[in-house]
């Protein structure tokens, strides 16, 4: 039986706070960002970061001084041909840096390094946390509905969506905003579409 809960901690609320999304989002021992931040913007946003190039370097193995996976990570975004993915995908992945492996809420790693979950994204805005972050991500709800769309599509036909269902995927986003975005309508949506149907 399931029970509805009120959450006034706005940390929380959503997908992003869901224990779950953080644990599977993470190796068990560690968090990380790029992990997090990949499957945000594939997930959420519906717009998946390029596969590394063959010969990127992996992490610099020499981190003295680093205190934090964000100073890690800030050596490996200064090589060139890292720079363009991970400022795309290290900052919403540093929103989520305050829920540890398992989705409890730290301020620190262990007892010293003070979790800095800021960022820019690349059209510019900034955010101090991540109810900054899911501010800027409400903003993009015709993204959001256009990528749950496509997951749903994909899933009630048993194969990915390929360009010949774009059409068919920007109707039902079409639709769905003139009837209010309610999930159950989508769903009704996507079961009434060519692709489903045609199966």
């Amino acid at each position: 039986m399931l029970f509805r809960s009120t959450l006034t901690d706005r940390r929380r609320g959503g997908l992003l706070g869901q224990a779950s999304v953080l644990t599977v989002t993470a190796n068990g021992i560690d968090t990380s960002p790029v992990v997090r931040g990949v499957w945000l913007l594939e997930n959420i946003l519906g717009t998946p970061p390029s596969p590394p190039p063959p010969d990127v370097e992996p992490l610099d193995p020499d981190i003295r001084g680093a205190k934090t996976i964000r100073d890690q990570l800030s050596k490996h975004r200064d090589v060139a041909s890292c720079y363009d993915c991970h400022r795309k995908i290290d900052p919403p992945g540093f929103a989520l840096e305050n829920f540890d492996p398992i989705g409890r809420w730290r301020d620190t790693y262990g007892r010293d390094a003070q979790v800095d979950p800021s960022g820019e994204l690349p059209n510019g805005q900034s955010f101090k946390n991540i109810e900054g972050l899911k501010a800027i991500l409400v903003e993009q709800r015709s993204q959001f509905t256009k990528a749950l769309t496509e997951k749903l599509l994909s899933y009630a036909i048993g194969r990915h969506t390929s360009p010949s269902d774009r059409p068919h995927i920007d109707a039902i986003t079409t639709e769905s905003a003139a009837n209010g975005e309610g999930l159950r309508d989508l769903i009704k949506l996507v079961v009434m579409s060519e692709p489903f149907l045609a199966k």
